[in-house]
């Protein structure tokens, strides 16, 4: 029942943030199960840094840990302790993929005092404050386990975990935070997952978990609480027609969401127009509200896996690269290397987008996966008669991330087991806190994930009035079923 949190093929993250004028109405209680000198317990000495004062490697993790759980203490209502259990143990980790943690609820209830939904499950820590009592006296709620083998240089461009926990200091090259992996996957075992088997279609409890009855697929019209187990699957995979039908997420969309970005291209005229959608990456700088212009040139080597023989002809100018044999930040790493503004990176498939996942604190150029029918056809421009373009947003373009009015969810074919369904879709622009993309520039942000949580029943303590002003009617026509 677990959301996993995953480096290179897939990476997730994200946030958290301070409520509106209320004191802390939820107590989250670490519970460490770690051994003696391991993990949250390791006694290796660290020096303070960035608001985390640990004078132990495990004195510092644990702090981070506790970080994490008291923004969400101050986000979510609950009377009853929410009992976490927490390890850092070693994980799958090197150049194949990378597991950073994961988290997820340790039991599912339904039929409860103070339910909102009959024959209805949810995750026990929901269900417990919804109950306003303990429904599994003597049981913690969130099992967590988070790669303790990150500090040892086993990922590529990764040497360590970094445990600051102050937003305004960045984060050293080479190094991935913590706290923002940490309230990421807080939010699996508080509620954001689909507790769905996406291999068969079934749930994991006797009842259909409360997402079922906001998870609406646009092709077949239909909740997921009214499929088949075969018709979960096949929704499963039905990327971009697989959204949430939830009021209080979608009617503030556009609070959180900007247009879907594209490749702007102005010359040559024959290749005029907006291209998208393109895939944001999950490291260095977003592209400027204002787009970014530039002229397009074509690295060599075209894959860009190694220094650049024709940095003069890249160097202040838009590289165009090829997705294939080295990761994605090594590839921008060469291009900024040799002087590009920014880069873009062709899919060397015919359908889909580069996944553009990756981490690094050397990253200073924006960069964008196309298409690989788009890259091609950028190439018939290069070198004569050229090509001038903008990374940007087109006018009128739709909400990143939206379809028919409606938030997304992630939803890739083939399957993405411990992701697909329990996330934003990866498309969303600029990136919220429960999508599979770790960026760092969301360390400590909240955005439409405390609307998720309300639309499936819990109280949270952020006054939206008092943030935003009156509220936007819901674009999205589908309502929850009832």
């Amino acid at each position: 029942m677990s959301a996993e949190i995953r480096l290179a093929g897939l990476v997730l993250a994200l946030l958290a943030g301070l409520p509106v004028g209320a004191a802390a109405q939820s107590n989250i209680v670490i519970v460490n199960t770690n051994a003696a000198g391991v993990g949250f317990n390791d006694t290796t000495p660290a020096t303070p840094v960035a608001g985390n004062p640990g004078t132990t490697l495990g004195a510092q993790r644990l702090f981070v840990f506790q970080k994490a759980a008291e923004q969400w203490g101050r986000l979510l209502n609950s009377a009853v302790d929410i009992r976490v259990q927490a390890q850092m143990a070693a994980q799958t980790c090197g150049a194949g993929g990378t597991v950073l943690g994961s988290a997820g609820p340790i039991a599912l209830a339904s039929n409860f005092p103070g339910a909102p939904r009959i024959d209805t499950a949810y995750h026990i820590a929901h269900a417990n404050a919804l109950a306003g009592q303990d429904l599994a006296p003597g049981q913690n709620d969130i099992n967590t386990t988070f790669n303790v083998s990150l500090d040892s240089g086993c990922s590529p461009n990764i040497t360590g975990w970094w445990y600051g926990t102050d937003p305004t200091v960045p984060v050293p090259a080479g190094r991935l935070a913590l706290l923002p992996v940490v309230f990421h996957e807080l939010g699996h075992g508080l509620g954001f997952s689909a507790q769905t088997n996406l291999a068969n279609g079934s749930y994991f409890s006797s009842s259909p978990p409360v997402w079922t009855s906001h998870l609406y697929d646009l092709e077949t019209a239909k909740h997921w609480r009214s499929m088949s187990n075969a018709e979960r699957v096949a929704s499963a995979v039905n990327d971009p027609d697989l959204v949430w039908s939830g009021d209080e997420t979608n009617r503030h969309t556009s609070r959180f969401l900007s247009g879907e970005p594209a490749v702007i291209v102005t010359a040559p005229g024959n290749l005029a127009g907006a291209y998208g959608p393109v895939q944001t990456a999950s490291f260095g700088p977003p592209l400027p509200a204002q787009g970014l212009s530039g002229t397009l040139a074509a690295a060599e080597p075209a894959l860009a896996c190694a220094p650049l023989t024709n940095p003069a002809a890249v160097a202040g100018r838009v590289a165009l690269v090829d997705r294939g044999t080295c990761t994605f930040v090594e590839k921008v790493a060469f291009a900024q290397q040799a002087g590009a503004i920014a880069v873009l990176v062709a899919n060397n498939e015919p359908s889909g987008l580069p996944g553009m996942g990756g981490a690094s604190g050397d990253i200073v150029i924006p960069s964008l996966g196309i298409s690989q029918a788009l890259g091609a056809s950028l190439r018939t421009a290069l070198p004569a008669p050229g090509v001038e373009l903008t990374l940007g947003i087109p006018p009128g373009a739709p909400l990143a991330g939206t379809r028919q009015g409606c938030m997304r969810m992630f939803a890739p074919n083939p399957v993405q087991q411990g992701s697909s369904v329990s996330h934003f879709t990866s498309d969303a622009f600029p990136n919220l806190l429960m999508e599979p993309a770790l960026t760092g520039s969301i360390f400590d942000r909240v955005d439409l994930t405390l609307e998720l949580f309300r639309d499936i029943g819990w109280s949270t303590n952020r006054d939206e009035i008092l943030l935003y002003g009156s509220f936007d009617p819901a674009p999205c026509a589908i309502s929850p079923l009832p």
